[in-house]
């Protein structure tokens, strides 16, 4: 048998035995956007039979390539095939070492992520025409990756390639498609698909994980293991895990520190499911938040590092800045610089308004910021609200009101106690007609698409009113900041009629601020009221019109 010969039987057998190496040419057009390739693996152009005898596939000059060739151990002639490296310079190729990087980095870092990939195979490389021993799949560092080296991940059949029988080509073909996977993610930079799912803790933060917020801490907390970052520091690195500044083209870039903890193997996840814990008081309240999916883990991708890590450098004096505004302690960024270890696709981000309350979540079973993964839907897991479900009326008041409704950056105990006063006086102000005895008054219990109502009134079994507390000094920002809440919520009421939108407030309006309202009431198909609040008076609270 000729290499030509050996050659075309290879391509043949491939596609008669549906191998997937077969698919390679097609690979390449799609990924590579090669225009025109051969529909055969191996072809004359790529078919060398010289003092070396070896072919490669097309197109693999350029590129790692599956390679078969005659080799010398000792005084045998064997055969080798594999997925390999050509370090030799050609006219398509001057500089190999220089243009072949990025594929020796995506190689080391395929390793390892997928070392199960590489299991089986032997490696080695040629230096000025001396073999190397086999070894088991390593990292390519620079006594590997030099000028004029040839570098193979592979097997060796003990026959010349002129004896070779069916079965050895067989061997040839499986193996092929067992590296085709590596050539994948080192050549065409195609991601697996993903199938695990994970679910982990962050860091609990005020302002939709833009910007960090305030967060007790104590300086002699510094050091200690079993306390958490924004403890000792007073802010939390994934706190800017969704600010726009680190979305850089088509990616969001952010720090998860249980994907920080991800095991070795997994540079893909199908789904992050995420909650976070609120301390009130002595209680530690556990929230779920929401979920990404397809979110790929890059801490050793250099690849992508080299994207992001200019980007976070430009910026870092802002982040020292932010960190300062919650008088936080910047000493926690310089000893701890900020990096991004994920990313991910912003339409892949399914996060509710609010936080869904875990009352039942055991804290104790689950590791602080460790990754947990898990089977079945995120229902099995938490007790997340599902975004189509119709809503209907629940008359009732929540055990622990709501901790995460605040939409202002200022959230602060103060305002927290100002909007559960608030509440607590509409409560009673709405009696006799309305109350939780008589099933028609809900107080924190009714979420619309995932997102919780401050209050909600039912005027029949079909018919509701919602309330929205705002605790701003400004009536104008408080009529701004509550109607998009509203209208969201009024969307989402399903078969549920809206007969009024009310703004609760304690900021009495302008004569402005009025005309404002006004025009809102021209324009809506809604009746919307304004109910000012004054706990000094009697009544407490006063339609303004």
């Amino acid at each position: 048998m000729t290499l030509a010969q050996l050659a075309a039987s290879l391509n043949q057998k491939a596609r008669a035995g549906n191998f997937a190496i077969s698919t390679l040419p097609e690979l390449r057009k799609q990924y590579l956007q090669k225009k025109q390739l051969p529909q055969d693996l191996f072809t004359g152009r790529t078919i060398f039979d010289g003092a070396d005898k070896y072919f490669f596939h097309y197109g693999g000059r350029d590129e790692m390539q599956f390679n078969v060739g005659e080799e010398w151990i000792g005084d045998r002639k064997v055969t080798r095939y594999g997925l390999c490296f050509s370090l030799e310079p050609s006219r398509s190729l001057t500089n190999p070492v220089n243009d072949l990087t990025p594929f020796k980095q995506r190689f080391n870092q395929c390793l390892m992520v997928h070392p199960a990939w590489f299991k089986g195979f032997k490696q080695w490389y040629y230096h000025k025409d001396k073999r190397s021993q086999n070894q088991s799949a390593s990292q390519l560092t620079g006594n590997w990756f030099q000028y004029g080296n040839f570098i193979c991940l592979g097997g060796i059949i003990n026959k010349a390639y002129t004896s070779l029988n069916d079965q050895d080509q067989q061997t040839i073909l499986a193996a092929f498609d067992r590296l085709l996977p590596i050539y994948e993610y080192v050549v065409l930079q195609k991601k697996p698909v993903p199938t695990v799912k994970i679910f982990t803790r962050l860091t609990s933060n005020e302002n939709h994980w833009e910007l960090p917020s305030p967060h007790r801490w104590k300086k002699s907390n510094q050091g200690k293991r079993n306390i958490p970052f924004e403890n000792q520091f007073g802010f939390g690195h994934e706190e800017w895990l969704f600010n726009r500044r680190y979305n850089v083209g088509g990616y969001q870039y952010g720090y998860i520190r249980g994907i920080q903890h991800a095991k070795a193997g997994t540079d893909i996840f199908a789904e992050v499911q995420l909650y976070t814990v609120k301390k009130v008081k002595t209680a530690n309240l556990v929230y779920y938040v929401g979920s990404i999916r397809n979110l790929e883990v890059i801490k050793n991708d250099e690849a992508a590092q080299n994207i992001i890590r200019p980007v976070i450098q430009r910026f870092k004096p802002d982040m020292i800045n932010e960190i300062e505004q919650i008088n936080a302690d910047r000493r926690g960024m310089d000893d701890n610089p900020f990096i991004a270890v994920a990313r991910f696709k912003l339409k892949d981000v399914d996060f509710p308004d609010e936080p869904v309350y875990q009352p039942d979540f055991d804290l104790e079973t689950f590791k602080r910021f460790q990754p947990y993964e898990f089977e079945g839907s995120v229902e099995d897991v938490f007790e997340a609200e599902i975004a189509d479900e119709q809503p209907i009326f629940i008359a009732g008041k929540a055990s622990q009101t709501s901790v995460y409704n605040k939409k202002n950056r200022d959230a602060s105990v103060t305002v927290e106690k100002l909007h559960t006063e608030i509440v607590e006086c509409l409560e009673e102000y709405l009696l006799p007609k309305y109350s939780v005895t008589k099933n028609n008054l809900s107080i924190e219990m009714m979420r619309f698409h995932g997102n919780i109502a401050d209050v909600v009134t039912a005027h029949n079994n079909s018919t509701i009113s919602i309330y929205e507390v705002k605790t701003s000094a400004s009536g104008r920002r408080n009529i701004r900041d509550a109607i998009a809440q509203l209208l969201d919520y009024a969307a989402h009421a399903g078969m549920l009629k809206v007969r009024k939108l009310i703004i609760v407030s304690p900021s009495s309006l302008t004569p402005k601020e009025l005309a404002f309202l006004h025009h809102l009431n021209a324009s809506l198909s809604y009746t919307l009221e304004y109910l000012c609040y004054d706990k000094n008076q009697t009544p407490k609270f006063a339609k303004q019109v």
